[in-house]
Parts: C-alpha cells; structure tokens; sequence
C-alpha cells in the first residue's frame, strides 16, 4: 500500500510531467505566408528562396522581378498554405556565405511574414534566427545587416487585430559573433493564444562599413576597394543611393528560422494544480486504507 505522502508524490510528479509536456518547448507552424526572397535578379550571389515551401508553386521564383525592388513593389510570388526553410529547425552555425541555402534574403524590403498556429496553446516568445551584421560593421562585404527591429501585429479568429506589448534583445547565436547568426527574441507582456494570427515584419537595419565602403568605391566613384584599377566599376543599375545610402539602410536581411515558446503555467495555476492533485493524493490514501481495513 502506497502512504499518503508516496501517494502525494506520485500525483504531484505526474502534474509536474504532465505539465511540462503540455506547457514546455515550442508551438507548432501549421503554415506560414509571405512574398519569396531575391537573388540573382538582384544582383545577390545567390537565389535566397525558399525553394523547400511544401507547396511549390512559387517556391522557386523570384518575389520581385525588378533589379530594384521596395516595399511598394508588387508581390509576385506569393506563398501561402505551407512551411519551409523558416520553419525547418535548421540554424546555420556558419556565415551566410557558406550556408546560403539555409536563408530566405530580401533586398531593399522589411518583410512580412504570416504565421498560423497550432491550436490550444500559448505564446510567451518568439525567436528569429537571422545573418548578423557583424561581418559587415567590420567592412567585409555582403551587404548583408540583421533587421533593427521586429513589428508584431496579431489577428484574432474574429478579425480584430492589436498590437501586443514586448520587449525585443538581440544576442549572438551560441554566445558566438563570429558564426554569423544573431537571435532576435520578442518576449511578450502576457501570453498571447495560438489560435492567433501572427505577423512579423523586419525593418532593416542601418547602413554598415561594407555598405559605406561599397558607395564610396562604386557608386559615387571616388575610388576603387580592388588592387586592380581594371576591375573598378561604378555601380550604375541598382540605386544604392537611393535605397541604401540616402535612407540608411542596409540592403538585404536574411531570415533562416522563426520559432514560438510556448507559455508556462502562471504561478496561481500551478498552487490550483497542486491543491488538485493534494487532494487526488489524499483520495488515493483514503482509498487504498479503505481496502486494507476490508481485507483485515
């Protein structure tokens, strides 16, 4: 026969395990839309898609086919219905430049992206896994910055949007600045219901050395960053001035993961739990001495 005080136990440790499966780790995407990301038709080294989208349509094309996009530009290729790369727990230890197929990069643009989630859960944070700009604020090029800031907005299954209330830290990936990766991570005031909709925007960051150097040297002409004079060029096609120069601001932001922390218990929720289970404990005692006095 199991005592009052193993009987308690037993019932507080599986509300604690109960508890921690239910309220720990991370809400699930049950999709994600957005416009595609760059690449090459803007002069990136590389197509910054996120050509793994489980629904392809767009997957591989370009959300702009202008060399010089903006927020105003039209979307055209829009993905909705699915997941990828942003959701695929993939974060890149290395710079961008070695892992490029792990981002999705947009090019004189702050995104949105559209998250839903799986019900029947709480939001307490959520983390974006980004490409730092520590390369480029020592003048390396890329012209690659992580964003300044992060716009929540969230819509309600009855269409009432708000604005919740959050605190945003910045930190570097695995306490690293040299892997390339910076965490931005929005805590939120109070929990917020996954039923919710969520959209995150990214504004870009101010402009860094690499991006001043590159106008100094390519657009304006004062010189040249190349030992050899014959491979000088004056960057005549896209509009650095002004849409990186004059509105200080980095040209491209590169997204490789968002995640969502589930909420945990509040304190008052887990004193209700534990006078519960008290009291399922207690009637698991009075039960089993209910049956040793009926056998005696």
């Amino acid at each position: 026969m199991l005592s009052f005080r193993s009987s308690l136990l037993v019932a507080l440790s599986s509300a604690f395990l109960g508890s921690t499966a239910a309220f720990a780790g991370l809400v699930g995407v049950t999709s994600y839309e957005m416009n595609n990301g760059n690449g090459l038709t803007q002069n990136g080294n590389y197509d910054y898609f996120d050509s793994t989208y489980s629904v392809p349509a767009n997957a591989n094309t370009n959300g702009s086919s202008l060399v010089v996009p903006s927020n105003g530009t039209a979307k055209e290729a829009w993905l909705t219905g699915g997941t990828g790369k942003l959701t695929d727990k993939t974060i890149p230890t290395q710079n961008y430049s070695f892992v490029p197929q792990d981002y999705v990069g947009w090019k004189y643009q702050d995104p949105t992206i559209i998250f839903n989630l799986e019900a029947g859960k709480s939001v307490s944070a959520i983390t974006l896994y980004v490409a730092s700009s520590y390369a480029g604020s020592l003048g390396f090029g890329g012209l690659v910055g992580q964003p300044a800031s992060v716009d929540v907005s969230v819509t309600t299954p009855g269409n009432t949007n708000f604005t919740p209330s959050y605190t945003t830290t910045f930190t570097d990936y695995l306490g690293d600045k040299y892997n390339g990766t910076e965490v931005v991570t929005l805590t939120f005031a109070s929990p917020i219901l996954s039923s919710d909709t969520f959209s995150l925007t990214l504004n870009r960051g101010p402009l860094l050395l690499d991006g001043i150097n590159y106008y100094n040297n390519h657009v304006v002409g004062y010189g040249c960053d190349s030992p050899d004079p014959n491979s000088c060029f004056i960057d005549s096609i896209n509009d650095f001035k002004n849409s990186a120069y004059d509105p200080d601001k980095q040209p491209w932001i590169l997204l490789s993961e968002v995640q969502f922390t589930a909420a945990v218990p509040e304190p008052s929720t887990w004193i209700m739990m534990i006078i519960g289970f008290a009291g399922l404990g207690f009637g698991m005692y009075r039960r089993n001495a209910s049956r040793v006095l009926a056998v005696a």
